[in-house]
């Protein structure tokens, strides 16, 4: 296995503003955990007013249809579109969350995870694919089930009614992509696999 790898010299902490926002990055769609998403955060928003920023589109077609008519069910929702972003301004973008959500329903090693952990940012993953790889419950980010809404809502209070502990999963986490999860370690774990296949590169 060759892990994806991100510019750890681009991705990493900046300042922020004081105000509470959900993060989620890449194309919103079923697959992702569109539904888990909304449904999630509209318990939260009941709670307290809080901004989920999608940063890309939801997909075109029955994805779209199923956002709109969540997005409408939702009283005085903020949620906001910001349509696609180039890599060089992703970093700004994760400098304003509190906590970066990805409920994916099947993924393999999402790039959004990887850069929001080294924009040392709380996250919050399915048990899916290579989320595993890359946290560990409670230590580095929280890990819930697929398709658990309230699981989900639970851990997305806690995280962003508790400063420290955003503090805490957002620290313990760059350090595992440093060491595992650059650019180099994946040209690195290329260049070997095309080497045990007897070529030379």
């Amino acid at each position: 296995m060759i892990p994806n790898g991100i510019d750890t010299t681009l991705f990493k902490p900046m300042e922020r503003r004081d105000e509470r926002v959900i993060g989620f990055v890449g194309e919103l769609r079923e697959k992702k955990g569109l539904t888990t998403l909304l449904r999630a955060y509209t318990q939260i928003h009941k709670s307290y007013p809080t901004t989920l920023l999608i940063v890309s589109d939801v997909r075109a077609g029955e994805d779209r249809k199923i956002f709109d008519e969540l997005h409408s069910s939702i009283p005085n929702a903020k949620i906001i579109l910001t349509g696609y972003v180039s890599n060089h301004d992703l970093p700004s973008y994760y400098s304003v969350v509190d906590v970066l959500v990805h409920p994916s329903l099947q993924d393999g090693l999402p790039h959004a995870l990887l850069e929001a952990i080294a924009c040392e940012k709380a996250v919050i993953a399915t048990h899916v694919g290579g989320v595993l790889d890359v946290l560990r419950d409670c230590e580095n980010g929280r890990i819930v089930a697929v398709n658990d809404v309230k699981s989900f809502t639970t851990v997305m209070q806690e995280i962003m009614s508790d400063k420290d502990l955003q503090k805490h999963l957002g620290w313990s986490a760059p350090h595992s992509v440093e060491s595992k999860f650059t650019l180099q370690s994946e040209w690195n774990g290329n260049l070997l696999l095309y080497r045990n296949l007897g070529l030379r590169v």
